[in-house]
């Protein structure tokens, strides 16, 4: 069954109990008012009979009627009975009409009203009819009863009761219409949540819950949907994309290890078949074995640091100067090429929360990747300054620059500026892709554009330790 139903069927079965509740209270009280009213009438003429004010004829005298069939008939709003010692009916007024008498009390019962001595409901001979009535003994040992038929409250009160069981229909329709229409408004943003689930389900991602402004709660569960499935359509996104760089990763590095690997077979190779006759051939070939087996370990290395900074805490992240950093490894650059010089613009202490090693080789690899791409003599400066909660380390030469096609794809893995460069001179193009990696892991930013009036900028943005 649904919800829908459910709450509809529930809403109108709470509202006939409610028209029940009161109906029956309300019968009840009207009920005891009216018996209420008879009997203290018949308590005032109780009273006056035990008290001998009237005797049993002078009763019967006053309440009974002379029928006249040329006048109209009369109606008679009690009964008198007196029976004899072994129940017989000596005589009796009944109640009602002259031409249309009630049926008389059952006499069975007037023993019980007797020994009872207070005013009871008792039915008439053929139970057609209920009386409130009480007895008395009278002065010749007889019982004499006296009777108010009760057929108009009986009829009063089945009407009441009638009008109720039809309020309550009424009330009850009305009841489940409205909560129906109630209940479809503030449901169909759920029917819209299940709608756009399903088209969630059947692989379209880009749906997105419609938020209810009837609703507070629907409206906090719409927005709350749908902040998931940005979550959810961004994960899946990452994945995928991770999927394909993983793949693009595989095939790069199976290409890069595929020449010095098939150089080392084919010196092995020939040394086999032993085409490596004089000493200097195979000094040669041994060389460059050497050669190709150092750049696969250079590039199996660098492929597994890349692979431990895409794992989330890869870093062993302390306190920082950045400054002695980018002092030593200017230094240390200057060592290895002196025709490179290198200017630093830095205070003298410049902390970030990082992992001084790696911050070591992001300065190292782009001092190194200025050296490789600019020609000799090309001036280097380093500045280093704090914004706001950044440290802000620009890296500017003023060699030629970078194509405008380059600056987007710089830091992919295995990407060359210059696709003609040799292996031997421009490596394996995982440098800057170990420095952007290196610098995300410490929750940073790169970005690499063409200075005016100088080369190649890289900007490299870290948070600064407080």
């Amino acid at each position: 069954m649904k919800l829908q139903t459910r709450l509809v069927l529930t809403f109108s079965f709470l509202l006939l109990l409610v028209v029940a509740v009161v109906g029956a209270v309300v019968v009840g009280s009207t009920r005891g008012v009216l018996v209420g009213s008879i009997d203290e009438d018949l308590t005032v003429i109780q009273t006056g009979i035990k008290d001998k004010f009237l005797n049993s004829n002078d009763l019967l005298e006053q309440v009974t009627l002379t029928v006249d069939p040329n006048r109209p008939a009369v109606k008679s709003p009690q009964a008198l009975v007196i029976v004899d010692v072994q129940a017989r009916t000596v005589t009796g007024q009944p109640s009602g009409f002259t031409d249309a008498p009630d049926p008389l009390p059952n006499i069975e019962t007037f023993a019980a009203l007797v020994a009872k001595g207070e005013i009871a409901t008792i039915s008439a001979e053929d139970g057609s009819l209920n009386y409130r009535a009480f007895a008395w003994v009278t002065d010749t040992e007889e019982i004499g009863v006296w009777a108010v038929p009760m057929g108009e409250i009986d009829s009063a009160i089945s009407d009441l009761i009638q009008q109720f069981v039809l309020t309550a229909l009424v009330v009850a329709a009305l009841g489940a219409l409205a909560t129906w229409w109630a209940v479809r408004r503030e449901l169909k943003p759920v029917d819209q949540m299940v709608d756009t689930a399903t088209a969630i389900a059947g692989g379209d991602l880009t749906q997105r819950v419609e938020v209810a402004t009837s609703s507070v709660e629907l409206g906090r569960l719409g927005t709350a949907l749908n902040d998931m499935l940005v979550q959810i359509e961004d994960a899946i996104t990452d994945e995928q994309q991770a999927k394909e760089r993983l793949t693009d990763f595989v095939a790069d590095a199976s290409h890069e290890l595929r020449t010095p690997i098939a150089a080392v077979l084919g010196y092995s190779e020939l040394y086999r078949q032993g085409a490596l006759a004089e000493s200097k051939d195979i000094d040669n070939a041994m060389r460059r074995i050497g050669t190709e087996t150092s750049r696969m370990e250079r590039l199996v290395a660098d492929l597994l640091l890349l692979a431990r900074l895409d794992r989330p805490h890869s870093l062993e992240p302390t306190s920082v100067n950045l400054a002695d950093v980018v002092r030593d490894a200017a230094t240390n650059s200057e060592a290895i090429d002196p025709e490179y010089p290198i200017t630093v613009d830095s205070a003298d202490s410049v902390r970030v929360k990082g992992d001084e090693q790696r911050l070591t080789q992001v300065v190292a690899n782009l001092l190194a990747n200025a050296r490789v791409h600019t020609p000799k003599g090309t001036a280097v400066s380093i500045s280093l300054r704090e914004e706001a909660d950044q440290v802000i380390m620009d890296v500017i030469d003023d060699g030629p620059g970078l194509p405008d096609d380059d600056t987007g794809k710089l830091f992919e893995r295995f990407y060359r500026i210059d696709s003609s460069r040799s292996r031997e001179t421009g490596g394996a193009g995982l440098g800057l892709a170990i420095v952007a990696a290196i610098v995300a892991a410490h929750n940073g930013t790169i970005d690499a554009t063409n200075q005016d009036g100088h080369g190649a900028r890289v900007t490299v943005s870290l948070p600064v330790d407080v």
